[in-house]
């Protein structure tokens, strides 16, 4: 056979393996036949004739590798290593020999030596496209992209291939950078396969980085349209959200709803933009027919001025319907009882007028008489008192739970009495890892404790779990990480989980995770176990313990997830400092900060708080609102209404009434870090497109100067906060 022959012939035995010919004067003939019996797949008349080789000539080098080949292939790794490898002392120029003896390493895990023997087979075949196309993948697999990459490039130049080869060669041009170039291969990848999935959700990012949202939304629905991934239907809402109101048609806005009731992602992700398609003011009826707006009120506090005013009268003109002795129709009960449950969400955030406490008042007292008397209730006349005070705090709440109720009443109760219970219930059983005695922790604790943060219903959709390596290297291929991180299990430290979103999401992300979640609130931590109860979570505990104690426990960590809560704390370097004693040697950290550029508007809005007396109290908290809500459009003032956390009670107290808060520049990050050995990794976000674009030379994106000067320009580019992956030494 010639060497084509041979190729072919291996392709049709049924494997990556390509068994070559050359047989000597004397076993030739057997050889063919043992050749013949492989390609047909009868592997024990091939091993038969490939033995009957070996008694002619027991050096036969062709014979020993096609063995080799048959015992792989039999599930026999340690006998395919032995043949191939007195091949390979026999014959140190055949490249088929290197590359098969790279494949069965490969089975066997022993990466690093497949590497060598799939180098070997390049250098002595430069042609041999399975073999650069086999050390591309390697590397890909690896998130070693700038190695994946021009391997893809030379074995795709020698011959066609699947069309996964193109998708992956896209994966490893598009953690380069090369988004141009990654966004043709993925397009030839779905021309020749359309049904890979995955192809789709990374075209997809790509074209909502370089803003082509229109078209990224597209060719998002075309891949739902096959299949409806977790990680699709994710990506839809990363770029539906990006849409201006005007372009979301009747179609499109199905299949919102959908993501909001289903959960694709936090729904938080959508309410910016559904509360701009629902804020225009209408009347009840037009309301309670509006299934956008009430799968945003099921799941996610509204966002926007104009929506929470609609909302406001709504809920008085609900009110004085309950007082009314009528019959609702059953969307108006729908209706109630999701408006109640939008504002146990937000925490009653909603302004009051001068005649709804006395109305109020009167209902709360007829709902309380019928519940000690068993008289019947309207489910209104519930939903219409739920909408002002959470049922939890009337007196024989624990009734409520016992009537019969229609679905959406049911699922109020639940919200508000049967969960509130659960979360009582749980805080008295919360381990205490450590005591609390600095000062502003306990101010902290005191604040967390009054008003947890945040009230979340659904956690974002993840998909299948990675491991930290893969993680990483995707999302910062060039960044200097020092050593792979533990392939086994991860102890993770989520310092500061609040209500319990963030470790949830951290222990389906991470492959092996085994997460231990600290706070300070005890009331954060009821919220938090519940929530994960209810998901069937077993790999997350939690307890209650101080940043600045952690040391004592005699525990370490490969992962600490620390975001939002340095800058709460009496010294951020302190805390931060605290955490590192906790690290282990090589293991990571993600850190969020405040940014005191973006953060100039947060600044006013706090002077002007101070200046007026506002307190912390849920009442100082509703009347400053409004009053920030009346301020010139475009002043520092009323940019705070646009921020998302403006809009519930303890979001709004966290924002702008927070008992600590510190705020940072990158120069000073810099200067922990040095100081500390960090290794920075590299900023996380859509920011890093932009500064992708303003400083191309830095491809590793590390440069912390360059970020500053990039920050400098771009004031509100870290707006959330500042959010970064470093390594210890």
């Amino acid at each position: 056979m010639n060497r084509k022959d041979r190729r072919a012939a291996g392709k049709r035995g049924g494997g990556p393996f390509n068994p070559s010919s050359g047989p000597g004067a004397l076993a030739g003939n057997l050889f063919a036949a043992a050749v013949q019996h492989f390609q047909a797949r009868r592997l024990d008349e091939a091993e038969r004739a490939c033995r009957d080789v070996l008694t002619f000539d027991r050096n036969h080098a062709h014979a020993l590798h096609l063995l080799g080949l048959i015992a792989h292939q039999s599930g026999r790794p340690d006998a395919a290593l032995d043949f191939i490898g007195r091949a390979l002392a026999l014959d140190q120029r055949n490249a088929d020999s290197e590359f098969n003896m790279a494949q069965v390493l490969r089975t066997l895990g022993r990466i690093e030596e497949a590497i060598t023997h799939l180098t070997r087979a390049t250098e002595l075949r430069r042609d041999y496209a399975a073999a650069h196309l086999a050390l591309a993948d390697i590397h890909l697999q690896r998130g070693r992209f700038a190695e994946a990459a021009p391997r893809y490039r030379r074995a795709l130049a020698l011959q066609s291939a699947p069309a996964e080869s193109y998708s992956n060669f896209g994966v490893a041009l598009a953690g380069l950078g090369h988004w141009d170039e990654a966004a043709a291969q993925y397009r030839h990848a779905l021309a020749l396969k359309p049904e890979l999935f995955d192809v789709y959700r990374n075209l997809g990012r790509i074209l909502l980085a370089q803003g082509n949202v229109a078209e990224a939304v597209a060719l998002v629905r075309r891949g739902l349209a096959l299949q409806e991934t977790v990680e699709l239907r994710a990506l839809f809402v990363q770029c539906v959200k990006e849409l201006a109101p005007a372009d979301i048609d009747g179609e499109l806005r199905a299949v919102v709803v959908r993501a909001l009731q289903e959960g694709w992602s936090r729904p938080s992700e959508l309410s910016a933009l559904v509360s701009e398609l629902c804020g225009e003011r209408r009347d009840l009826t037009v309301l309670t027919q509006d299934q956008l707006l009430m799968a945003l009120m099921h799941s996610a506090p509204v966002r926007t001025v104009a929506l929470e005013a609609v909302l406001a009268d709504a809920r008085r003109q609900l009110l004085a319907r309950a007082a009314t002795a009528e019959t609702p129709a059953d969307t108006l009960i729908d209706f109630a009882c999701a408006l109640a449950q939008q504002c146990f969400i937000n925490e009653y955030v909603f302004a009051l007028s001068d005649e709804e406490p006395a109305r109020v008042g009167e209902l709360t007292n007829t709902l309380v008489t019928a519940l000690a008397s068993g008289e019947s209730i309207s489910p209104l006349l519930l939903a219409a008192v739920a909408a002002y005070a959470p049922l939890h705090s009337l007196a024989q709440a624990d009734l409520l739970p016992q009537r019969s109720w229609p679905a959406r009443a049911e699922a109020l109760i639940l919200q508000q009495v049967v969960e509130a219970r659960q979360e009582r219930e749980i805080r008295g059983a919360i381990p205490a890892l450590t005591t609390i005695e600095d000062e502003v922790s306990r101010k902290v604790q005191r604040q967390y404790e009054d008003m947890p943060y945040p009230r979340w219903l659904t956690a974002g959709s993840i998909g299948q779990p990675a491991t930290i390596d893969w993680y990483l290297r995707s999302q910062f291929p060039a960044a200097p990480l020092r050593a792979s991180p533990p392939t086994g299990n991860l102890d993770i430290l989520v310092a500061g989980c609040g209500t319990g979103q963030h470790a949830i999401e951290t222990a389906r992300r991470f492959a092996g995770a085994r997460v231990l979640a600290v706070d300070l609130s005890r009331t954060s931590l009821g919220y938090a176990i519940r929530k994960t109860r209810a998901l069937g979570l077993g790999n997350v505990d939690y307890a209650q313990a101080d940043i600045l104690k952690l040391d004592t426990l005699g525990k370490s960590f490969d992962l600490i997830e620390v975001s939002g809560v340095l800058h709460h704390m009496r010294d951020f370097a302190e805390g931060w400092r605290a955490l590192l004693t906790v690290l282990r040697p090589g293991g990571l950290m993600h850190v969020g900060l405040y940014s005191a550029l973006a953060r100039a508007d947060i600044r006013a809005a706090r002077a002007f708080i101070a200046e007026h007396g506002y307190s912390e109290s849920a009442d100082d908290i509703r009347r400053c609102r409004q009053e920030l809500m009346r301020c010139e459009e475009g002043s520092a003032l009323r940019n705070v209404t646009k921020y998302a956390d403006f809009f519930t009670t303890s979001e709004c107290r966290d924002l702008l009434f927070h008992v600590q808060e510190q705020q940072l520049t990158i120069p000073e990050i810099a200067a922990f870090l040095r100081v500390h050995g960090l290794v920075f990794l590299g900023f996380t976000g859509a920011v890093t497109h932009a500064y992708r674009a303003r400083f191309p030379a830095d491809v590793a994106m590390t440069n912390l100067e360059q970020w500053h000067q990039f920050e400098t320009e771009h004031p509100m580019a870290f707006i959330g906060m500042y959010q970064f992956w470093v390594q210890k030494p």
